[in-house]
């Protein structure tokens, strides 16, 4: 006899098309429905990383001459029983696509056609040399490895002379996303907490491999979950014990901190011994209505949130598990802000896990893909760093105007020539006619990527991005695990990403290796000496920042495109 667990029957149970039942059907008889059914044919194997969402799961695509039929999870450091989720499971088709791009592509005359590398990227050098460093900008994906990141930030500061470097997937959306994954709790400490709280985090629907963990805690172990929301019907509410809805993340955590550090509940000997900025913190914050700040929060009583704030600093072991994809900058850094109120930050089974959106998004910070920042999260402007920098690269100037808003800039029609590695903004945005308007102002437009993406029809000179199995690299996780996946394949574009990359520096006079571990290695050797042990910041914030996300799905097509074509085959 074959069942769901938990004693539900198959129709009574709320599927939510994760792929499970596929992997752990004893007699096979559940398949993925798939174009067409192959023969019994022995399948090759490469093992990757998923490059969907930020939680990090290890898979095994399998294929047969290169053309991929299925994919199975591995015994990963944080799958650690195999298990994926709809993303992993189902989204590797794209691998398949024959219209993918596998030379550089230069528009002529409106249309496209192909050219050598070299041409590319001496007209690529020539349209650089034509302008001031600072009239260019480079944007790099959350898709992309670490080593790529890096190089082309260095590509951007060491060869062209600017630190205009950022991502769209963080264009405009404040500083609370930086360091929000500091201090995590570890995954598999999530048995230990005396209670989990979701904030803003629909783990069923976009980290499912998480929410199995989660609900693994709440059934083996009896830990409670509670659910704060901002959603009509969340599909997380019949996995928890307590759901609360409101409107505004942001007021609500704020209104959380007013009445613990008003009424003296803030634990001040974890903020003495741990934290700084806690009397200027305390003091702009109690300017603050609380009255205010709960009904903007949309709380229905105000005796939900004082409740929750009693109930949350008595927790000996609280969790609070938070997504980047709902939660505006803002209200992250005061989640940071709460966690230190009430003395649970960085401690066992105790704080906050932050879920960034894109399987490599911690990346962006990591590498230096920011105007404001280095290697290492490093201010690009540290005596150090810049040493550190100088020597490594064998260069005796490096950029020292930073421009830290890259989204005035575009505005304002100042950036000339934009590169654009792994990002569709064009095809992921809210706001079509603001960032067409931006690509149209611009002289240049360089983008790199796998398809024709909305962006890269927009685009002056296309550029054939390399699968991730094609190059090797690594990526890091959410909790800052840095994950290797190995080059199985040679590059269908010839020269793959990286390589793309130093062929670039070179012709701005740059040496540079294209193997990741020469890579890896030179990062390494930019990241401070003995790390020094540094006191938690309380941060100030005045204004929810809620409606400045321009892009959806990570601002990468290939999300886009699962996201679209998973949900159309509910429709039929």
């Amino acid at each position: 006899f074959v069942a769901p667990s938990m004693g539900e029957s198959l129709t009574d149970t709320k599927c939510e098309s994760c792929g499970m039942c596929i992997s752990t059907c004893p007699t096979g008889a559940i398949t993925e429905n798939v174009p067409f059914k192959p023969g019994p044919v022995k399948l090759e194997k490469v093992q990757a990383i998923c490059s969907y969402c930020s939680i990090g799961c290890e898979l095994d695509y399998e294929h047969k001459s290169g053309f991929f039929m299925r994919v199975e999870g591995r015994n990963g450091k944080v799958n650690e029983h195999s298990n994926l989720c709809k993303y992993g499971k189902f989204g590797y088709r794209f691998l398949n696509d024959k219209s993918r791009i596998t030379k550089p592509l230069l528009k002529v005359n409106g249309r496209f056609e192909e050219v050598s590398y070299e041409k590319a990227f001496a007209i690529i050098a020539d349209k650089i040399k034509a302008v001031n460093p600072d009239d260019n900008a480079f944007f790099a994906g959350a898709r992309l490895s670490n080593e790529e990141m890096y190089l082309i930030q260095k590509l951007a500061r060491a060869g062209v002379g600017t630190n205009n470097v950022t991502s769209f997937h963080y264009l405009n959306r404040g500083h609370g996303y930086i360091n929000n994954s500091l201090a995590n709790v570890p995954f598999e400490q999530l048995k230990d907490a005396s209670r989990i709280y979701l904030l803003g985090a629909e783990v069923n629907r976009d980290n499912a491999v998480l929410g199995y963990m989660i609900n693994n805690a709440a059934i083996k172990h009896k830990v409670p979950v509670e659910l704060v929301t901002n959603m009509d019907e969340s599909p997380m509410e019949h996995k928890v014990e307590r759901v609360l809805k409101i409107k505004s993340y942001y007021h609500f955590i704020k209104a959380v901190n007013y009445y613990l550090v008003s009424n003296n509940f803030h634990n001040g000997l974890f903020i003495g011994d741990n934290c700084e900025g806690f009397a200027a913190y305390k003091e702009a914050l109690l300017k603050e209505n609380f009255v205010d700040l709960v009904e903007k929060s949309g709380v229905e009583f105000m005796d939900h949130v004082i409740e929750f704030a009693k109930d949350y600093n008595k927790e000996m072991n609280a969790v609070i598990i938070f997504s980047e994809k709902e939660m505006c900058s803002n209200a992250c850094t005061e989640l940071f802000n709460l966690a230190m109120v009430t003395g649970k930050l960085g401690k066992t089974a105790n704080g906050l896990i932050s879920i960034k959106e894109k399987n490599n998004a911690q990346g962006i910070f990591d590498m230096g893909i920011c105007p404001t920042l280095g290697v290492g999260s490093v201010d690009i402007r540290d005596r150090g760093l810049v040493s550190r920098m100088k020597k490594t690269w064998k260069v005796k100037d490096l950029p020292t105007e930073v421009n830290q808003s890259q989204f005035d800039r575009l505005e304002k029609g100042k950036l000339k020539n934009l590169f654009i590695f792994g990002e569709d903004p064009l095809g992921c945005t809210v706001d079509k006619v603001k960032v067409a308007g931006w690509l149209s102002v611009a002289e240049f437009v360089v983008v790199l990527d796998y398809f024709m993406t909305d962006t890269a029809s927009h685009a002056d000179l296309v550029l054939p991005a390399s699968f991730p199995f094609e190059s090797g690299g690594t990526f890091t996780n959410t909790q800052k695990v840095i994950q290797p996946f190995e080059g199985a394949f040679e590059p269908r574009t010839g020269l793959d990403t990286l390589s793309q990359l130093t062929g670039l520096m070179k012709v701005f006079g740059l040496k540079q290796k294209s193997d990741p571990e020469t890579v890896m290695t030179e990062i390494i050797k930019l990241l401070p000496g003995e790390p020094v042990a540094q006191a938690y910041g309380f941060k100030t914030t005045d204004n929810p920042n809620e409606d400045c996300r321009m892009f959806r799905h990570g601002c990468d097509n290939i999300v886009k495109r699962f996201d679209e074509e998973f949900d159309k085959a509910f429709d039929k």
